[in-house]
């Protein structure tokens, strides 16, 4: 993994909009879509802002979620509605996980079926952002749940019982097809991490450790400001 290291946020941001230009716009001129499954939570919001206010491409770009939390659209802790809060006005199209019909598992088995319809099969996103949380987890893949030994699915429900709360989420499968992976990471509590990534430690254990490319590149982009 190759690692990018910022210790203010604004060139942080910059290093990404430019990564984000370097990927689109061949991925556009060779197959006419920047296909991009985007992370949740608190950290990559001030990127999606900056990246909304490009003059970039929008109608020819799709954005999806690369986990969801099994709640309606307009929940305060929908990463959809962060995503759309975020985006809003660029008119880009935002594949939304259909969190309000049945279960986690309809919903997990609806969302891989258009991701195939979309991106085809295997589907291969040209780019996955990914975060890390504070207990070594990507994506919605948590340590000790049921989705780190998924082998066959590309989405899967996952039920998290330390927050006692159901999840979709990317497993490894879809990842490793990716054309590219960003982790987006931000402050001095990611640390540890962050250094397991980057010198590719065998011993650690944690999800993120997990995460690999077939055919791709995987970055870290880690600000370390808080």
């Amino acid at each position: 993994m190759i690692l990018h290291e910022f210790t203010e946020p604004t060139t942080w941001l910059d290093a990404m909009v430019a990564g984000w230009e370097t990927l689109g716009g061949p991925s556009l001129q060779a197959r006419g879509t920047f296909h991009v499954s985007l992370s949740g939570g608190s950290t990559p919001k001030a990127l999606y802002q900056r990246l909304a206010s490009l003059k970039w491409p929008w109608s020819a770009t799709r954005l999806y979620l690369g986990d969801e939390r099994w709640v309606t659209p307009d929940h305060k802790d929908s990463n959809y509605r962060m995503v759309h809060e975020a985006f809003q006005g660029t008119g880009v199209h935002i594949e939304r996980v259909h969190s309000e019909i049945g279960t986690a598992e309809i919903g997990a088995r609806a969302y891989e079926k258009q991701i195939r319809n979309d991106l085809g099969d295997p589907p291969r996103f040209d780019l996955i952002l990914l975060g890390i949380g504070d207990d070594g987890h990507t994506s919605s893949l948590f340590p000790e749940t049921a989705a780190l030994k998924e082998e066959k699915l590309l989405i899967a429900p996952n039920f998290v019982p330390k927050l006692g709360v159901w999840r979709i989420t990317s497993t490894y499968t879809l990842l490793r097809y990716a054309r590219a992976i960003w982790f987006v990471t931000r402050g001095p509590s990611k640390d540890p991490y962050i250094r397991a990534l980057a010198q590719d430690d065998p011993k650690a254990t944690f999800p993120a450790a997990k995460v690999r490319s077939d055919r791709g590149t995987i970055e870290i982009y880690h600000c370390t400001q808080p």
